[in-house]
Order: structure tokens, then sequence, then C-alpha cells
């Protein structure tokens, strides 16, 4: 998805027309391995007609490109198209404002909200600025959101004003292949563009704060026009007056580099954007689920000013999960925010990747439900990673995603956090496929080989091999006092089982052996079973030693 996105565009339209006013990176590329094609029903009206139009400039606007550094380039196209055509593609009437908009041509898909501002908005807008105004004039709001006192100066001089806006429109432009299109637009919209564009809208009512930026950034394009300013310089000055520029080369350089991108709009409303990533331990397909839980809530422009997040797709949370942080516990806390929920701190603070969330919700004296949310909160944000509590007795392999190319560095790293220990030495152990008590040398070393594989786990150079347990089906004479259409394994009955059971082993182990037999399907982790049930794993042990010749167990990473 990353490598997809090409450029971002903002275009606003006023009572003076439409305006195309600014666009980052400076001089996008198409992608040379698509190959531009005739239009398809999936392209509307605009890119037909931009083809018949621009058929007829193409070869003069390459002979131009790049040609002098007198020139104020990329001025009048991008991606070879016309950015007054653009400009007027890109804003649509009433009926399609407000919604998804997306359009194709050739091999770029433009995607957007464009927002509608109209005539009540502006009265509304209005009537709130003289006490906003006051208030924006402070070095903070109340809620603990710091800003400085320039959003509230005029942007640039009445000559060179957008007039009333009646509509602004932030366009990303990605180029998937086809197959992935509808995915990465879906993807795109919904933990991008409309969480930022409900922030601008907010700042535009609130303060016009989109009309003031667009302001400054017609202003310093007419004047560079005038001059034959070069682009180069052009952008630079650009993107030192405008913070809304800004902002939108942070997004762009953040999405493209797969991190996530935090703004503050007009230094008013903090905002953190982010792509979802599918890892092995993260599958982000799963729905957030425990007991309790509720639908995730409509976002709002209310949902993004008290900082609140739409969680919509997280790994499936179990009491016996833990969390491991993926920063060193300072570096997490230095990149929350100061009004930050107080037990999500104190999370952070004790969170030790050898203690369940069931034990660390009793240790913070709060809900499990509320520990799910945190938990939730850290893994989305990238901050953190589910995996079962780390242990001497837990199964460990090199992971088939370990990325190995710079070793000699990973190596280096690795003795700095975990000094005494030899990286090489240690995989090639875990390749062994024993437990991680059975590879190291004495008890002694145990929580130095803890602190290792929490290493390699952070990376994603190790995965857990998670043991899973299956009955065989038991034919009829194994047990000498069963009926003739007894079968363990198929269809048994309470008393068939209980005889069964009372055959091989004590009775307690047999009382136990009955109960985990629904666990006996090669569908829970041992953990699990262990946790539901509320026994050890020395008890689990007891049962498989008695019950050897009928339970398979099985190793497999799946979480």
């Amino acid at each position: 998805m990353a490598s997809s996105l090409l450029a971002i565009v903002l275009v606003i339209s006023s009572t003076r027309g439409h305006h195309y006013v600014f666009s980052y990176p400076p001089d996008p590329q198409r992608k040379q391995s698509h190959k531009q094609s005739e239009p398809t029903s999936s392209e509307n009206v605009y890119g037909i007609a931009w083809r018949q139009q621009q058929h007829q400039q193409q070869n003069e606007q390459q002979q131009q490109h790049h040609d002098s550094h007198s020139q104020f380039e990329g001025r009048d196209s991008i991606f070879g198209i016309d950015t007054g055509f653009l400009a007027d593609a890109l804003a649509p009437k009433s009926p399609l404002r407000d919604r998804k908009f997306q359009m194709t041509i050739d091999d770029l898909t433009f995607v957007g909200h464009p927002i509608s501002l109209t005539a009540d908005d502006h009265q509304q807008q209005a009537q709130q600025q003289p006490s906003q105004q006051k208030k924006w004039q402070s070095n903070d709001d109340g809620n603990g959101h710091r800003r400085t006192s320039k959003g509230s100066n005029p942007a640039v001089d009445d000559s060179h004003s957008s007039s009333h806006i009646t509509q602004f429109h932030v366009v990303f432009v990605i180029s998937p292949p086809d197959l992935e299109l509808n995915n990465q637009v879906d993807i795109l919209y919904d933990h991008i563009i409309k969480r930022y564009t409900t922030a601008l809208r907010y700042e535009q009512l609130r303060c016009e704060y989109v009309k003031r930026e667009a302001d400054k950034v017609l202003a310093i394009k007419e004047e560079a026009t005038n001059h034959g300013t070069p682009y180069s310089q052009v952008m630079l000055s650009i993107l030192a007056e405008s913070s809304l520029a800004r902002d939108i080369k942070h997004i762009f350089t953040s999405l493209s580099s797969n991190s996530i991108a935090h703004v503050i709009v007009n230094d008013f409303i903090d905002l953190s954007l982010q792509l979802p990533v599918v890892g092995n331990q993260q599958k982000l397909s799963m729905m957030l689920q425990y007991p309790g839980a509720t639908n995730p809530v409509n976002e709002s422009v209310a949902s993004i000013y008290v900082g609140a997040y739409e969680y919509d797709k997280y790994p499936v949370l179990c009491p016996y999960h833990t969390l491991l942080l993926l920063e060193d516990p300072e570096e997490v806390l230095k990149s929350m925010p100061l009004d930050s929920n107080p037990t999500l701190v104190q999370l952070v603070q004790i969170l030790t990747p050898t203690q369940n969330l069931q034990e660390l919700h009793l240790l913070l004296d709060c809900s499990l439900a509320q520990i799910y949310r945190l938990a939730a909160h850290l893994i989305y944000w990238r901050k953190a990673k589910l995996i079962h509590p780390i242990h001497a007795r837990n199964v460990y392999a090199i992971s088939p995603v370990a990325k190995m190319e710079n070793f000699k560095e990973l190596e280096a790293d690795f003795k700095s956090h975990v000094p005494g220990l030899d990286l090489p030495t240690l995989l090639s152990e875990l390749s062994s496929t024993r437990p991680l008590y059975m590879i190291t040398p004495s008890k002694e070393l145990r929580q130095q080989y803890c602190v290792a594989i929490m290493y390699l786990l952070r990376f994603d150079l190790v995965i857990q091999l998670h043991m899973y347990l299956v009955l065989l089906p038991i034919p009829k004479e194994v047990s000498p006092t069963s009926t003739s259409d007894d079968q363990l394994g198929s269809s048994p009955t309470d008393d068939w089982l209980k005889r069964f059971a009372s055959d091989k082993a004590p009775r307690e182990v047999a009382d136990l052996f009955q109960r985990l037999v629904p666990y006996l399907n090669g569908r829970h982790p041992m953990d699990e079973i262990v946790f539901r049930e509320g026994i050890t794993r020395k008890q689990l042990s007891l049962v498989l030693k008695y019950y050897a010749d009928y339970i398979v167990t099985l190793y497999h990473y799946a979480n």
C-alpha cells in the first residue's frame, strides 16, 4: 500500500472558482510498471475528456519539462495532466460531496472526501469566531492542547484571498495493481482520508484554517509566477509558510515509509494516522473480541477532537495473552500525549511479557475489558504486539519471515541488549525445536535467555510454536468394560468415557482427562487449556503421561 501512494493534492472551490492549491511531492512520477491503456468501464467521463485534451499537448509539455532553472516548473501540470483540468475534475458538484470520491485516469486513482461548506456553515463559523479567537490566543485550551498565537493572524493580503470557500478536497493519488485497487482504496479512505478531512473541516469552521492556508499558498505561487521563480524555491517557501502544506508533506512521507503520521492540525487537533499493518502475531483481519465488547462508535469531529480512536480491526485478545512493547518503555511514554489515560501510563510502566493480561488487570485494579482497550490501543499504534507470555517451557523457532540481510548490524545490536549471549549460537540452538529450558545451560542463565527471546520476538526473528493436542479414536477392545458399540473419539457416552479414563490412570488424573476431552481436537493451544480449566502445566503433563498412547502432540506457530 505504501508503495502505491504517489501524491497528495489539495484543491479548493470558492466564489472565484476552482483552485489547484498544492501537491506533494513536488514532481511525482507514475509507476513505470503500469501500462497506459484505453478508458475502461471504471474510468469516468473526466478521464475520457482528459485524453482528448492531453494527447494534443503531451509532446510539447514533455519537451518543456525541466528545461530551465528560471521556469516555475510543475506549475501547470502533474503526472502530465493539466492542473486547471484537475482542479475542475476534483471539485464535484454538491450531490457528490461529503462522501467517498474516487476517479480513475489511466493508471492513476484519485481518492478523497470532498468537504462541502454551505452558507449555514459560514454563518455558524462567523458566530463562533469571536469566542474562539480569544481562546485561540491563549497558550492552553484547558484540555492540555498547547498552541501558539499564530493561528489567529490573517494569512495573506486580501488581494490574494480565495474569498468564501465552498468546498475543499484533499486527494490521495495511488496506483495499485488492479486486483488490489478496491481494497487499497477502502483502507486509505477509512484509516486516513476520513479522519484527516474531518479534522480539517472542524478547523475550517472554527477559524477558517483551510482558507487561510490556501490563501498563503496561492499568494506565494502568484508571486513566483510573476517573477519566474524556480519551482524548487517555490516549494521551500510554501513549506516554510504553510503548516497545512507541511502536514501534507509529513503525511505523504510517513505513509510512504509505512510509519505513523503524527500531526497537530493548526496547533489544535492532535491526530495520528497510519495504514494498518498485518504481522505474524497481529492479524488485523480479526475483530477485537472480549466479554461485553460493543460495536465501535462512528467517528465524528468530537471524537477526533478529544483524541478518541476508531478501533475496527484487531487481533483476538484473550486473558492468557500478554503484550510485548516494540520500544523501550521510556520511548513509548515520551510519544504519548500529556493528557493520556493514567491507567495506560501505568500499564506501560509495569508491563512485562512474562505476565498475562489477567494478572495485569489485577495489578492495575481495573476491569479486564479496560485492559483489552488499552492493549488494543498499544497494538494499533504499533507500540506493542500480542504474544503469549514468555516462559522457559515454551518452544521458540526461527521465524519464516525473519530478515537476516544485515546480520552483522543485527548481531552487534543484539550484543548491546543481551551481553554474554552469542546470536548465531542461540539461533542454532532454537533450530532444534526444544523448550527454552532445555537449551539453557543453567538455571542461572534462564532469565538472560528470556530477555534474548524478548528481543528476538520484538523484531520478528523468532516465533513461538504452540502445542496442540489431538485425541485419537480408540478401538472398543481397549477398555474391557466397554460395550460393543462404544468407541472413544467418535461419540463416547459419559459412562464409557469414565470407565475408560479410570482404567488408565489414578482417579484425579482420570477426572482431569475427562474435563479436557473437549479441548483435544487440535484447535486449542496449551496456554488456553491451562487458563480455561485453571490447572497447571504439571497437571496437564500428568494427563499426557498416562494417556500418551491416545493423545497426539502437535506444534504449530499459529496464535
